[in-house]
């Protein structure tokens, strides 16, 4: 029985001998590359992993790629292509383009070609009903001036419906050449550029001759010339009752039948009194008959006389402009009471206020 364990003891301690040197002989063992350790995995393989990793990355970006080229296809079928006129400038394509053909009138700049700037175009106009002439300037961006002047108005507010008007491109005015007139002192008189006129009129010499007609482009037409066409010529000078009219009448005072050469508007003292028309003071002073008076000198022959004033607040020779204050009303010299005394002479001869004020 004895034997028998020893024999076992001695079996256990030659296991135990073994395993501990199997331990200790194997780092040597794997360091030495003629065996391998079981936890260490094999480096073959590990190969057979980074090619199907690789694999994968390059079908990844083939895709990409493809899906690239195919949208940018995509974009550009879109877009339709572009063609450019070959008879028309750069110029006429941007005026075409930004400005209507029927509303080229007064909006072009000096930022496109002398050659669209100062061609002169006319657009054809018919006058419908409720048409101004303010409204159809407004239409085409010019002033009342351009086209009175282009298409000879002589009365504004006689234009008829059916009316067929010449619209201009550009304000301006139409000139008729008169005997001994030269181009040059045609543009000197209106303050335009001499190769403005040639431009315009596309003329290649300064000759001209009486009774061409020319486009004056920029000309303005004068104030008093505007206002006769439009009815206001003159303007009532102050507001008041009329109390006497021109014509013969019996004095006030005496009763005599005697020629009154103007109107009497009749108001209080002090009520402003203004220029019916532009022109410069001729004449202030007192007279017995008309008290403080007020003489002024117009365009075109005309003088209008301003009487029994309380109060003259301009001087001899100043310019005055219409609707100006001149004075004050009163009842300054031969006088019944506050009134204005009010006459319009043409040519040195005394004429009917009424046929001219509006």
């Amino acid at each position: 029985m004895i034997t028998v364990l020893n024999n076992q003891n001695i079996k256990r301690r030659n296991l135990h001998r073994n395993l501990s040197a199997a331990i200790q002989k194997k780092p040597a063992v794997v360091n030495s590359g003629n065996r391998k350790d079981a936890d260490i995995p094999d480096q073959k393989s590990i190969v057979p992993g980074k090619k199907l990793n690789s694999a994968v990355i390059l079908v990844l970006s083939v895709i990409i790629i493809l899906m690239i080229y195919l949208e940018l296809n995509r974009r550009e079928s879109g877009i339709a292509p572009v063609s450019f006129p070959r008879d028309n400038s750069a110029e006429m394509l941007l005026l075409k383009t930004t400005i209507p053909e029927h509303n080229t009138a007064g909006t072009l700049t000096k930022k496109l070609s002398p050659a669209v700037i100062k061609s002169l175009k006319i657009v054809k106009y018919r006058v419908r009903k409720r048409d101004t002439l303010s409204s159809i300037a407004q239409r085409y961006r010019l002033n009342l001036g351009t086209l009175i002047s282009y298409n000879n108005i002589r009365d504004a507010r006689r234009l008829s419906v059916g009316t067929l008007l010449e619209v201009p491109n550009r304000n301006g005015l139409k000139y008729r050449v008169r005997r001994g007139d030269s181009l040059s002192g045609i543009a000197q008189g209106f303050h335009v550029p001499l190769k403005e006129i040639l431009d315009w009129n596309n003329l290649s010499t300064s000759i001209i001759q009486p009774g061409q007609e020319l486009f004056i482009a920029g000309a303005v037409m004068n104030t008093n010339d505007l206002n006769r066409v439009l009815g206001k010529l003159f303007i009532y000078p102050t507001r008041g009752r009329l109390t006497s009219r021109f014509g013969m009448r019996h004095d006030p005072f005496t009763g005599i039948w005697r020629f009154h050469n103007g109107v009497d508007l009749a108001n209080r003292i002090g009520t402003p009194v203004v220029a019916a028309m532009s022109g410069s003071v001729a004449m202030v002073g007192i007279n017995p008959t008309y008290g403080r008076y007020v003489i002024l000198r117009h365009p075109d022959g005309f003088q209008t006389l301003y009487a029994h004033l309380s109060r003259i607040l301009i001087s001899k020779g100043r310019r005055v402009s219409q609707n100006q204050v001149i004075g004050k009303m009163g009842t300054t010299g031969y006088s019944t009471g506050s009134h204005l005394h009010f006459s319009i002479f043409k040519n040195g001869e005394p004429v009917d206020p009424l046929k001219y004020l509006h």
